[in-house]
């Protein structure tokens, strides 16, 4: 196990907190810019991933000014350095974005593959609260530049590595072995609750505490009754007829599952049937983008959650007809087929011959894969480290491990023609050849 650490920086040295009132009209306690203390180095974004020891980056920049403990982690260093390889292409000098890909945004990313857990919200809120005001737009260049000059002062001390290139690039399916749940994108609760319309003062108190319960992680903050109206409110935020409502709704249910996942007891789950089959519905035709990565997430999520687990599966090839439909929009966005293949792969893992409906189920991972796989094959320029073509990959891998049956199908569908065309392009050739040998 390995200690996991937000170290947080104020890039202003305490200007923000005692000028930020008068320039700003609101007050902020500084311009913060965070790394991720793991494994001896500390990990941050800056002109690229950067990895130094902390006491070099101290001895730039003083102490940090606050020291978040994000717990521990029992991901291999290897792993860890093969998932920095994979969001590189993200993080780069030129990919920089003060509002929604900075260095805050890369240890929020980080935390969660780490620890599944999200860096403070005040830390990701703060760039759009400052642009927000009507002088903070005039310090958008400052702030960037407090940003460059810290990445460039420690670049040219200390010399980072940050991707040793002898890290492996390709993982094995025994990898694979723990469960994909959505923590991701941010939960900006307070945005939640804003749009909830109504609340009854006991509905309140319960949807406080959930938001209690999402920063933090102690369940005896929550009550007995919480589950049972948190799942009135879903139900019935979902009936409105409004595109927002059924936003907030989404946003909503996929934190109530989560938390289900996280802090599991027995509840009545008579409310949860009619918010499946409402979910069902919602995920026939073609819905608005930013609603389908939010029904993914819950599908995933719903497949999960023990008090949901029995209902969403009950529809496994509905949801797995939705799934699929993902990469019929062209160009597929990398988020949503990145949460996609999470479903793929976790159904995969877990998906046995006793099951009912197995043989559709059986078919749609074998049939869709191979159909996805055969598009990310013909596709020029095909990024060597895709992550939703390594997880279909990885769960196409996991079925055939055990399913004589699917290993039959898969040679008939095509896949190994398939496999063999895609693995010269990836940069997990290892692990493509090694479904190719269970085929």
């Amino acid at each position: 196990m390995a200690r996991v650490a937000l170290h947080v920086y104020d890039l202003s040295r305490g200007l923000a907190r005692q000028m930020s009132a008068s320039l700003l009209g609101m007050h902020i306690e500084g311009v913060w810019h965070t790394g991720v203390s793991v494994y001896g180095l500390e990990y941050f974004y800056g002109g690229g991933i950067q990895a130094v020891p902390p006491d070099q980056v101290a001895e730039t920049y003083g102490a940090p000014y606050e020291v978040v403990e994000l717990g521990t982690t029992d991901v291999p260093q290897s792993v860890f350095l093969h998932f920095l390889q994979e969001i590189q292409p993200r993080f780069t000098a030129e990919t920089y974005n003060l509002l929604s890909n900075n260095c805050n945004n890369f240890s929020n990313e980080v935390a969660n593959f780490l620890v599944g857990t999200n860096i403070p919200q005040h830390i990701l809120d703060l760039p759009q609260k400052v642009l927000s005001t009507p002088m903070g737009a005039m310090f958008r260049p400052m702030f960037e530049d407090m940003q460059g000059r810290m990445a460039a002062s420690i670049q040219s001390h200390h010399n980072p590595s940050p991707l040793p290139t002898n890290v492996p690039t390709a993982k094995s399916l025994t990898d694979y072995s723990r469960v994909y749940i959505s923590c991701l994108p941010d939960l900006h609760l307070e945005r939640i609750m804003g749009r909830l319309n109504a609340l009854q003062e006991d509905q309140l108190s319960a949807i406080q505490r959930l938001q209690s319960f999402a920063t933090s992680k102690d369940p005896s903050v929550l009550q007995p009754s919480d589950r049972s109206v948190w799942w009135s409110i879903v139900a019935r935020t979902l009936k409105e007829s409004s595109a927002q409502a059924t936003f907030t709704a989404l946003c909503l249910l996929r934190l109530v599952l989560l938390t289900d996942i996280r802090a599991p007891v027995d509840h009545d789950t008579a409310a949860v049937v009619p918010v499946v089959d409402l979910i069902l519905a919602h995920t026939q035709g073609s819905p608005a983008a930013a609603h389908r990565v939010l029904l993914l997430s819950v599908v995933l999520n719903g497949l999960e959650a023990p008090a949901t687990k029995e209902a969403f599966g009950r529809h496994l090839p509905a949801w797995l007809t939705f799934v699929w439909a993902t990469w019929s929009s062209q160009p597929t966005e990398s988020s949503h087929a990145e949460m996609a293949a999470c479903i793929v792969l976790n159904v995969c893992r877990e998906a046995t011959p006793a099951d009912a409906n197995y043989d559709s189920v059986q078919f749609a991972l074998v049939g869709g894969c191979a159909e996805v796989l055969d598009a990310y094959a013909n596709q020029a320029g095909l990024p060597r480290s895709s992550v939703a073509v390594e997880r279909l990959v990885a769960g196409l891998g996991l079925l055939l491990q055990k399913d004589a049956g699917a290993r039959g199908l898969a040679d008939a569908v095509g896949l190994v023609q398939v496999l063999t065309r895609l693995r010269p392009k990836v940069g997990f050739g290892a692990m493509v050849s090694e479904v190719l040998a269970l085929i």
